[in-house]
């Protein structure tokens, strides 16, 4: 395994997590990819995606198209969002160390496939939503993942016959301002923030802290034109190899 970041600041980090008491784990779109899934908004899936349903991800994640394309939404996302198996990588295994020292005091995770199965986080904030959780928008009744997968055609509620409602956040909608106080409440007290690749939607959800209180904060993304000024290491390593490394 060969490490592309400085030894130096390897070091550092290591001994920045081994002093801190909280700790906030922000997951992005480079921890589904590393566990098996795909990026929707990189070039490549972004033309196979237009090629094959006329649409971009963008376009058919959104409200307006699950509104007035709800069968073509659902062709979408059966195949595209409930076909991708993703499983535990390294990188889970550190978070869980990290818990099991009391360090790791909220996990906010910004994609819809939340935490795999067999992954024991807890204090998990799923800020656009999870698709595990699935609602008739008429009775609210709960639908799961494998009700939504095996329904031919759009999935409706057995009781209404309303298309379902997927339980993640479209493009157009708002975060849900609860999740983003629970959010904010949570990066505000970390002494270390770790930014586990970007937003899935890309729309810079920024998570700042009190002026006074020292914060580091580490962002791991492999864009190599990536430039923050509001974080103090980028890391372009892959997070399922480097985190261990930084984990006592």
């Amino acid at each position: 395994m060969e490490i592309r970041t400085d030894s130096r600041v390897v070091n550092y980090l290591k001994r920045k997590i081994k002093d801190s008491r909280n700790i906030v784990a922000v997951l992005g779109i480079e921890m589904i990819v590393e566990g098996g899934g795909y990026d929707l908004d990189c070039n490549d899936e972004n033309y196979r995606v237009e090629e094959e349903y006329g649409f971009s991800p963008e376009d058919m994640l959104s409200t307006s198209f699950f509104n007035a394309k709800v069968e073509k939404f659902y062709r979408f996302y059966k195949k595209e969002i409930l076909g991708m198996e993703m499983h535990s990588t390294a990188a889970y295994d550190a978070l869980l160390k990290l818990q099991d020292q009391g360090k790791l005091s909220a996990v906010i995770c910004q994609n819809f496939h939340g935490i795999p199965q067999n992954v024991h986080l807890k204090n998990v904030i799923d800020l656009n939503g999870n698709i595990k959780i699935n609602q008739c928008p008429h009775c609210d009744k709960a639908f799961d993942i494998q009700y939504i997968a095996n329904a031919k055609g759009i999935p409706q509620c057995d009781h209404c016959k309303m298309a379902i409602r997927p339980g993640i956040r479209l493009l157009g909608e708002r975060v849900d301002s609860e999740l983003m106080t629970q959010a904010a409440i949570a990066c505000d007290g970390a002494d270390i923030l770790l930014i586990l690749g970007k937003n899935m939607y890309n729309d810079r959800l920024e998570y700042t802290t009190a002026l006074e209180r020292e914060q580091l904060k580490v962002l791991f993304s492999k864009n190599e034109f990536e430039c923050n000024g509001k974080v103090d290491f980028i890391i372009r390593d892959d997070i399922c190899e480097f985190l261990p490394l930084i984990i006592n």
